[in-house]
């Protein structure tokens, strides 16, 4: 009997060494978690249990884990596992069949960055003996620890402000004001049509605007998705919002955006509407209604210019700075702020279970112009509403001091989407959006006389003092070229002092002959020296190049490609081919002034955050010198005195009684149309120039006693009265 004993227990140890071992469930929770990392849902997807598959099906693991993915912005992950343990069964053994194996998780996100979970998986054994593998009995909280059943994760845009547009001493040019955004939560509507048909009357858009906007992509039954913003009179028509990446049928979707006195009017309509609800917003604002066309303004961004500000956060629908518009596209990135984002897990109801990451909104910056609003406002009351631009510039460091451009527009028409007024602002046929002080191309007729001026007394060909006939009809090179005087009558041998004062183009022609025969190409290289025919160069503002001809640009560009001895005198007197922006020539008269300095043009001259400190200054830079002699341009000063001095200048009237000393040089160019471009250029004062400024009025109808150029005097003279004080 003892010997059975033995042979017994080695039966049974030979039994136990055939059995197999049940396999470890580590392998397994491993190879889910690097297919996570790899992205490899499927493979991810197989390792679950047949209950847990059929529990969440696909569209609760295959579907939703990419869905998820792209709410965080996932660029990538790290799954990482712990050692398993076993659950105890009620006799303290550890569970064969069950364990569970520590999850730690590492999110990589493009809008939060980087955040850390760790899990838990629990894992079962199914089948028996050597058919026995590792399942995972998978629920949603394997992704995340708090997103249990029913729990969405959701990734929240966080609104950014926009900056103001301040000038030097601090009045806003563009600010913001209070409004409401009037909108819809989808899933609180029972009809859709009922809602469009109810809602469409009030907020002034058609029914299938309004349900176009519910139909975008972004919409969740919880959004608050915005359709309109306004601060003014109730206004028609705005584009729909609602393709957005962002709505979903639970989000507020916005339809329309009101001040508060339109609110308080509609507030009673809106109650009794389903799904409507208000929001307090911040609306674009333009207080002075001053520089519309240097301003610029914001419309709703398109796909194409959303995907391009994508790093600030920008999405299809959000207003940003009009392209072309002015300072508020070309500063956009400066003054628009970048979006922030919250990533949470929320209940359904959407208050928020869990805040997994944030990334915080950073406010745009201010921009602070050189703009002085007296000298503003007194250029634009003076332009009228008549075709006209004025910029005034300080000479001695290429600061603008006002940019104005009429007639004008109001810019919160567009903040405040006025359908109306917009469309009659674009089809006016004398063009208020168009910025005429830096985009128009003009004739600068006489005032460009002092460039001639100075190129003739650089270039030796005349000498202060010396006297050149002014006939009513100039032959200099033959009859076949003959050009005539805008006087009638023959003021015999005149000089340079005379000459400007009366504007004698006669007088010019003779220099600008002598210039083309010892070379055609020294008067157009003079022009070009003190700034015109190229951009000026100024950061942020949109300008047009302007033409100087010369010799290889009429063989290239021209019809005719021969310079002909006209086109030499055309030019001495501002006519022909020439074209210059009221910016330029204002830089162009601020150079007469400094010596010949030719400043690169400053409107914005700082940047600065929130709290008022200032992130980038502008300094003043020379962008060159003009082809002059200091000494000549003091006596072609005392010439542009003469213009405004002498009882026979050209502009003698205008400033008749005026207490500052000014000096200026006027113009009359011809056009096309018959009604002549009247300018007026110049400094004040004489004798310390602190303000250089052009003026013109385009296609001025002339009557007795009512002269382009001397108009342009007279608004001037409003503008200097602002800067000095006088009258």
């Amino acid at each position: 009997m003892r010997t059975l004993i033995p042979l017994l227990y080695a039966a049974l140890a030979v039994a136990s060494a055939c059995e197999a071992i049940p396999p470890s469930p580590d392998p397994v929770a491993k190879q889910y978690a690097d297919a996570w990392t790899k992205g490899n849902y499927k493979e991810m997807w197989d390792l679950l249990t047949d209950e847990s598959r059929q529990r969440v099906g696909t569209e609760g693991f295959l579907d939703r884990l990419p869905r998820i993915a792209d709410e965080m912005t996932l660029r990538s992950l790290e799954a990482t596992t712990g050692p398993s343990t076993r659950e105890k069964l009620p006799n303290g053994s550890p569970d064969p069949r069950s364990a569970t194996v520590p999850l730690d998780v590492t999110f990589h996100t493009a809008r939060v960055g980087d955040f850390r979970r760790s899990t838990t998986l629990s894992l079962v054994m199914v089948g028996e003996k050597d058919k026995a593998v590792w399942r995972i009995a998978w629920s949603p909280e394997a992704i995340l620890p708090a997103l249990s059943a029913g729990r969405l994760v959701r990734m929240t845009r966080i609104d950014t402000s926009r900056g103001r547009i301040i000038a030097r001493e601090g009045t806003e040019l563009a600010t913001f004001i209070d409004g409401s955004n009037i909108g819809v939560i989808p899933g609180q509507v029972r009809s859709e049509d009922g809602l469009a048909l109810s809602l469409a009357p009030i907020v002034g858009l058609t029914p299938d605007q309004i349900k176009a906007k519910l139909h975008q992509p972004w919409v969740r039954p919880d959004t608050f998705v915005p359709i309109r913003t306004l601060s003014g009179a109730q206004l028609d028509g705005i584009k729909a919002k609602l393709h957005q990446p962002w709505v979903r049928p639970d989000t507020f979707v916005p339809i329309r955006t009101l001040s508060g006195a339109q609110l308080d009017g509609i507030k009673a309509k809106l109650s009794v509407i389903e799904g409507v609800a208000a929001q307090g917003t911040r609306v674009r604002s333009y207080p002075t209604g001053l520089a519309s066309q240097t301003l610029g303004y914001l419309a709703e961004a398109s796909d194409a210019e959303a995907q391009a500000r994508s790093a600030r956060g920008v999405q299809a629908g959000d207003l940003i700075g009009k392209a072309n518009s002015g300072l508020e596209d070309t500063l956009d990135d400066v003054l628009g702020g970048t979006y922030g984002w919250r990533l949470s897990i929320i209940e359904p109801n959407g208050d928020r279970a869990e805040l997994l990451g944030e990334t915080p909104a950073i406010p745009g910056m201010d921009v602070v112009l050189s703009l002085d609003p007296a000298l503003q406002l007194a250029a634009e009351n003076a332009l009228g509403d008549r075709k006209g631009a004025l910029v005034a510039e300080d000479p001695w460091s290429g600061e603008i001091l006002a940019i104005a451009s009429r007639p004008t527009f109001d810019l919160n028409a567009f903040a405040n989407g006025d359908a109306i007024n917009i469309a009659r602002f674009s089809a006016d046929a004398r063009k208020p959006l168009f910025n005429r002080a830096t985009f128009g191309q003009y004739p600068t007729g006489s005032s460009f006389k002092p460039i001639t001026a100075a190129a003739a007394m650089r270039e030796g060909v005349y000498k202060w003092g010396d006297r050149i006939d002014c006939p009513a009809r100039w032959t200099g090179y033959g009859e076949q070229w003959a050009q005539l005087n805008h006087e009638t009558g023959n003021l015999g041998l005149i000089d340079l002092r005379t000459a400007l004062a009366r504007s004698c183009n006669t007088f010019f022609y003779e220099l600008g002959k002598r210039l083309n025969d010892k070379s055609p190409d020294l008067l157009p290289n003079a022009a070009k020296s003190f700034g015109l025919g190229k951009a000026t160069d100024i950061d942020y503002v949109l300008e047009a190049e302007g033409l100087v001809p010369s010799p290889a640009w009429k063989a290239q560009r021209a019809t005719d490609k021969t310079w002909n001895p006209g086109d030499a005198t055309n030019l001495a007197i501002g006519q022909g081919f020439l074209l210059a922006t009221p910016l330029q020539m204002a830089n162009f008269a601020a150079a007469l002034a400094s010596d010949g300095i030719v400043w690169k043009p400053r409107l914005v001259i700082e940047i600065r955050d929130r709290s008022g400190a200032v992130q980038k200054k502008f300094e003043k830079a020379e962008l060159g010198r003009a082809a002059s002699i200091p000494t000549d341009l003091s006596l072609i000063r005392d010439g542009m005195r003469a213009v405004v001095a002498d009882t026979d200048g050209t502009v003698y009237f205008p400033f008749r009684g005026f207490p500052v000393a000014v000096a200026g040089k006027s113009g009359t160019a011809e056009t096309p149309v018959g009604d002549p471009d009247g300018w007026f250029i110049g400094f004040a004062s004489f004798e310390q120039p602190s303000i250089a400024f052009a003026a013109v009025f385009e296609e001025f109808h002339e009557s007795p006693g009512n002269f382009a150029s001397q108009v342009a005097g007279t608004t001037v003279r409003t503008v200097l009265g602002a800067k000095f004080g006088v009258k």
